[in-house]
């Protein structure tokens, strides 16, 4: 770590202050202590959470486009723009994603704020508890607008050597998975209200898919385009069985999600089929237009039709149907995974069991996170 360079402490003082306002206004907006009584969450109307989850769906499309044309640049010119060159067109999609999320969250607050307003409830406190998931994409969007400055400077600092596990891509991308899942809130609360509760659900799946394209461009990006270029240094140093596990557990809580926040049987096969026809028309495109292409995300299929196709109701005891879900998953979605490893030297066999194992644990572990989350996103889940 560069701890002499300037450029270190410019970049490390404007990450921190994006950091730092963001935790701060969140804890005043939602934990400080109030006077007067907040009341019941807002409950949006269909029609609102319909547009609203349609708009922050385009948000997140386009920074997944931007994040891989941006790869595809990055190996085409062998740049990795900072400073006054970092707003190339590719960061321009990006940052212009949060700007959309940021714009939705701020004219919908002022809307739900009117009421209040007119009131005289001139405490944002109120507005934003009321509306939490609205508050959530607003904090997330500024975030991201924030760190502009310092992500320039990281770029400048660090140049190829930049990794997409670096910090400050590592928060972009949970910032965007706050907006979506944020996004899928918001249809959860107005499904009961729908005269077609199907189209929410056929919504939160497709959010929840562009979701994981989001993550997944930042875990596994740089190996999937490993063949178009030399290779980052974190594919050269890493095993490769890092590879499939990063990306299967990405795949694993979304799909789980998605199966626990939906009343379709086949919600995370049609999560999966949704990341990945996403993925591959983005690839496509990239491809049509003289870019260089990643490779296509490994295929989970077999493992995402396993969760939806077996009767895990049947086991009784919570652990262990939790441990029956995580192997069916594991063996069934490394199934197709594995084999594209085989012609790697490097590996040996015990590389193959830690992957199996490390995955079936973790697997196993997400699922009451992804119960949990659930819950708190639909509070009358199935």
């Amino acid at each position: 770590m560069p701890f002499d360079n300037p450029l270190f402490w410019r970049a490390a003082g404007f990450s921190g202050f994006a950091i730092a306002f963001v935790c701060v206004s969140a804890w005043w907006l939602y934990l400080s202590r109030l006077k007067a009584a907040v009341g019941p969450v807002a409950a949006p109307s269909p029609k609102l959470a319909g547009w609203l989850a349609a708009l922050l769906g385009v948000s997140a499309a386009q920074l997944t486009i931007g994040a891989l044309w941006d790869g595809s640049m990055h190996i085409q010119t062998g740049e990795v723009p900072g400073g006054a060159d970092f707003l190339w067109p590719p960061h321009i999609m990006i940052y212009s994603a949060f700007g959309l999320a940021f714009l939705v969250a701020i004219v919908t607050i002022a809307l739900v704020a009117a009421p209040g307003w007119r009131k005289r409830e001139l405490d944002p406190r109120l507005w934003v508890r009321r509306n939490p998931y609205l508050g959530a994409v607003a904090l997330a969007s500024t975030y991201a607008l924030l760190s502009i400055p310092g992500d320039a400077i990281w770029h400048e600092l660090f140049g190829f050597d930049l990794t997409a596990w670096s910090p400050p891509h590592v928060l972009l991308a949970a910032m965007m998975a706050a907006v979506i899942v944020s996004a899928v809130a918001l249809l959860a609360r107005a499904r009961a209200h729908m005269r077609s509760p199907g189209r929410a659900d056929a919504g939160m799946i497709a959010l929840l898919s562009l979701m994981l394209n989001v993550v997944y461009v930042i875990g596994v990006v740089e190996w999937e385009f490993a063949g178009a270029g030399e290779g980052s240094r974190l594919v050269q140093t890493n095993p490769h069985w890092v590879y499939p596990l990063v990306g299967g557990l990405l795949a694993f809580f979304a799909l789980a999600l998605a199966k626990r926040l939906t009343a379709f049987r086949w919600a995370a096969t049609a999560t999966f089929l949704a990341f990945y026809l996403f993925r591959a028309a983005i690839t496509l495109g990239l491809g049509l237009t003289g870019n260089v292409t990643p490779t296509l995300p490994l295929a989970f299929f077999i493992g995402a039709i396993l969760m939806d196709a077996l009767p895990w109701q049947r086991i009784r005891s919570l652990p262990l149907r939790d441990l029956a879900t995580a192997a069916a998953y594991t063996l069934g979605g490394l199934l197709l995974a594995l084999p594209l490893l085989a012609g790697r030297a490097d590996l040996r066999a015990p590389d193959y069991l830690w992957t199996v194992l490390v995955m079936l644990l973790a697997s196993a572990a997400l699922l009451p996170l992804v119960r949990r989350a659930g819950d708190r996103l639909l509070p009358d889940a199935r």
